[in-house]
């Protein structure tokens, strides 16, 4: 009533442009009235000097291990159901040489706001940069509203490696959690490449290339001692993924003493093998071949297989660097079939029906998980028994009762055969016995002779009847 009383208020063309105002914003405050509110905060420390010295700078230097925690909440009300939807995290280390570093953060969910963070860490060289540690991600979260953080577990370097960060949980109303990932201050020192190309090209090296199941690629790992010590005891490693097994007798080192290779003990996917000790500038090469695993050994579609080189100098950290191929798999479903021989109910008293048989044919002897009935009054009952199953219907009519629905062998079927029967029910009506009509008492002749028939009659009677009082009465005088 205010609102039409103001709209009447106003002249005609400012009356419709605030109606058309109206109708604009109403939408988009319920879409935002829909919308969960998220907080974020991103802080960083320096875990080789005092990992619980948590802010938004720190300093590092060479070889030492930087922390970066994101911590996170819905904001919304504990019961409030208003639930952040797909809660995914992102951590950009940055890799850039340089004093000043910045890490940069997002946070966000299908249905929320994002925030994004970040926080500086000063390195005390300019050639210094960071390199994040695989492994090191970290998650801990509540398991209710207002809870402390019991919940720790390793999670997926994806938080930091993809693209769009890690997906961590459904976060509820009044919920948080954090993650931490670790980052080593490098210098220039160590440099490790991986290639990769199946066996029987040539020159065909790469980052990351396709294979099908059963194939055998060819690894080249390349060391470089790109610092300005000798560095010893030079430990270099792969780590392969499941999905594909190394190849005996085929590892081989090249360096300036074996210029055409030398074989070597199978032990670069396990412990690593010692290279030696190699000056600045000074490197080797490592090849090796690994069988990708077989079709019924993979799953349907796309299998990236990812492995890891690693290079440890004596006295130092680790160094990483990655190849992938991605192995495709093309599966057919396997469908069970599903037959339906025999489906039969029978009726009784009170339009009552009942489940009297049931036969069914299945592919490989499948069992039948479930299947719907529908007794074709809108009610449905879900069950692996139907032989007994029993329904009373509220009225008269015609009923058509199906199955559909089956699930076989743990998958949905299409079904085929006679899995219909109809019913009808008709409640016959109680007959009302006729009524018997009452007899008419039969009434006098009054026609005009038999009026005159009972005049005379009358007449007769009454003579008689006065004579007969006078005869009595002279008598008695």
């Amino acid at each position: 009533m205010k609102l039409s009383r103001l709209f009447n208020s106003l002249p005609k063309r400012l009356a419709a442009g605030a109606l058309v105002a109206l109708a604009v914003a109403l939408p988009v405050a319920a879409s935002a009235a829909d919308m969960v509110k998220i907080e974020a905060q991103t802080e960083v420390a320096n875990a080789s000097v005092a990992s619980s010295n948590w802010g938004s700078s720190t300093t590092a230097s060479y070889n030492e291990v930087v922390a970066v925690q994101v911590i996170y909440d819905n904001d919304e009300v504990a019961g409030s159901g208003k639930t952040a939807n797909n809660l995914r995290v992102k951590i950009n280390i940055p890799n850039t040489p340089g004093v000043n570093q910045t890490i940069n953060t997002t946070t966000a969910s299908d249905n929320s706001n994002t925030v994004n963070g970040s926080a500086k860490v000063t390195l005390n060289r300019a050639d210094a940069y960071l390199q994040y540690i695989p492994g090191t991600a970290t998650w801990k979260h509540a398991v209710s509203a207002n809870g402390p953080l019991t919940t720790t577990q390793k999670v997926s370097d994806a938080v930091v490696t993809s693209a769009n960060g890690l997906v961590l949980e459904n976060e509820n109303p009044c919920q948080a959690g954090s993650i931490v990932v670790q980052a080593r201050v490098m210098t220039p020192g160590v440099k490790i490449t991986k290639q990769v190309e199946k066996l029987g090209e040539s020159d065909k090296w790469s980052t990351n290339n396709t294979a099908n199941p059963g194939d055998t690629l060819k690894y080249l790992l390349t060391y470089t001692n790109t610092g300005n010590t000798t560095q010893t005891h030079v430990i270099i490693r792969d780590v392969l993924p499941a999905g594909l097994t190394l190849v005996p007798g085929t590892t081989y080192l090249y360096d300036s003493s074996n210029i055409n290779g030398v074989k070597v003990m199978d032990t670069i996917a396990q412990g690593g093998v010692d290279t030696g000790s190699f000056t600045p500038n000074a490197g080797s090469e490592i090849e090796f071949q690994a069988k990708v695993a077989s079709a019924d050994q993979l799953a349907c579609g796309n299998n990236s297989l990812t492995n890891m080189a690693v290079a440890q100098p004596q006295g130092m950290q680790q160094y990483y660097n990655t190849a992938t191929t991605v192995v495709s798999k093309t599966c057919t479903p396997n469908q069970p079939t599903f037959k339906c021989d025999a489906f039969h109910v029978t009726t009784a008293d009170n339009r009552t029906v009942k489940v009297d048989t049931f036969k069914f044919t299945a592919s490989d002897n499948s069992k039948l998980d479930s299947v719907v009935l529908n007794w074709g009054d809108n009610n449905t009952v879900t069950t692996n028994n139907l032989v007994g199953q029993q329904h009373q219907y509220g009225k008269d009519g015609s009923y058509t009762i199906s199955l559909s629905s089956f699930k076989v062998g743990g998958k949905t079927v299409d079904v085929s055969g006679n899995c219909v029967q109809t019913v009808n029910f008709t409640t016959p009506g109680t007959p009302t016995p006729p009524s018997t009509p009452n007899q008419p008492t039969q009434l006098a002749n009054t026609g005009a002779g038999s009026v005159f028939g009972i005049f005379a009659g009358a007449t007769v009677l009454a003579a008689f009847a006065h004579r007969l009082f006078l005869s009595r009465r002279l008598a008695r005088q």
